[in-house]
This record gives C-alpha cells, sequence and structure tokens, in this order.
C-alpha cells in the first residue's frame, strides 16, 4: 500500500505531498472539501501532473505540489480541513491512501495580527492582554485540530467513522480560532481589531 504524507509549506501557498510507491501504478489524487462525503472527491493531481507519468509498477518515493491556484479553479478554499486520497493500481487491484490537513494561514494571519495589537496596545488595564491571550488560544487550537489529523493513519477514508469524526473535530478547532480572530483587544476605540486579512 502506497504511504501518503500531506502538509501545508511554510509560507502557506502550497501544499506539499509526499508520497511512496511499492510496486504500484499512480492513478491520481482528489480531495475532499469537510463534511468529507464519500465520491464527492475533485481530482487535483493526474498522472501527467508527475514525474513518472504512464510509468507502470513504479518504485520509490515522490514529492509535488498543489498550488492555491489548483484549489480555487477547483471552486475549493484555501483554508479549513481537507483529506486527499491517492488512488493506484497493485497487481491490477485498486488501492486508496489517505492524508490530511489543515490549511491554517488565516489562523496564522490573525495571530500575527493579534500579536501587533498586543505589543501596540495602549490601555492602562488588564485588557491590553486581551490580544495576545487570544492569539494563545488561537494558536493552541490550530495546534490540537492539526494534532488530531496526524492521529488518522493512512487507511481512514472518507467511508471511515474514526475519519469523519477526527476532521470534524480539527474543522470545529479551525473554526474557533478563527471565531477569535475577529475580536480586538478590547482598547475601546482602539484599532487593534484583527481583520482577518493576513495584512498589519
Amino acid at each position: 500500500m502506497a504511504i501518503l504524507s500531506v502538509s501545508e509549506s511554510s509560507d502557506s501557498d502550497v501544499i506539499l505531498i509526499k508520497y511512496s510507491l511499492i510496486n504500484e501504478t499512480f492513478q491520481n489524487i482528489t480531495v475532499y472539501g469537510n463534511p468529507v462525503t464519500s465520491g464527492q472527491g475533485v481530482q487535483v493531481v493526474g498522472p501527467s501532473n508527475t514525474n513518472h507519468s504512464g510509468a507502470v509498477n513504479i518504485n520509490g518515493t515522490f514529492t509535488l505540489t498543489v498550488p492555491i491556484s489548483t484549489f480555487l479553479a477547483n471552486d475549493l478554499s484555501w483554508e479549513g480541513v481537507y483529506m486527499f486520497e491517492m488512488n493506484t493500481l497493485s497487481s491490477g487491484a485498486a488501492v486508496s491512501s489517505y492524508g490530511s490537513v489543515l490549511l491554517g494561514k488565516v489562523i496564522d494571519c490573525c495571530i500575527a495580527d493579534k500579536m501587533y495589537s498586543a505589543i501596540d496596545c495602549d490601555c492602562t488595564d488588564d485588557k491590553c492582554n486581551e490580544s495576545l491571550l487570544d492569539a494563545q488560544k488561537m494558536f493552541l487550537f490550530k495546534q490540537s485540530a492539526e494534532f488530531s489529523l496526524k492521529s488518522l493513519n493512512n487507511a481512514d477514508g472518507p467511508d471511515s467513522l474514526t475519519s469523519q469524526a477526527v476532521i470534524q473535530d480539527a474543522q470545529k478547532k479551525y473554526d474557533k480560532a478563527v471565531e477569535l480572530c475577529s475580536t480586538g483587544c478590547g482598547c475601546g476605540s482602539s484599532n487593534s481589531v484583527s481583520s482577518g486579512s493576513g495584512g498589519y
């Protein structure tokens, strides 16, 4: 069975996919939004998008990237939790491997906004700490969601109750972090409210 690993790049602008094939023929990679529904995946990588296009019975480890433009072209938003499915043929039999990722650029930008707000906040009371506390909570929500996704194994697909529950839980944590993004530092008329747009 192929091994699939999916992660977000450090600049949050591409998805990094690493996979290993053991005497398998690559078919495609599809992506599922949340909620995960079997049969509702959108193909984002075909054989022609790899450096082993057309080859059969492949052995080796490969990497490729999926940019924002691919998501937008398929009406997928660049945020939240997604499940990836890699389909291969092994001895003529269809095999699927799975990996999930949290696209957290919105949260990362909000955390940065909150940190700048905390530094620039000119309140004279404890409410100046609210931006810092929000940033910490957002960071922990994101880390917890990512940890949950890492608990899934390559066999947990869209039909798995485990994967559905874990992905739903991770999405809820992501949504809670985004919700915190829209609150200010409590400095009254301070302009430290995060826009969530990533600008600061």
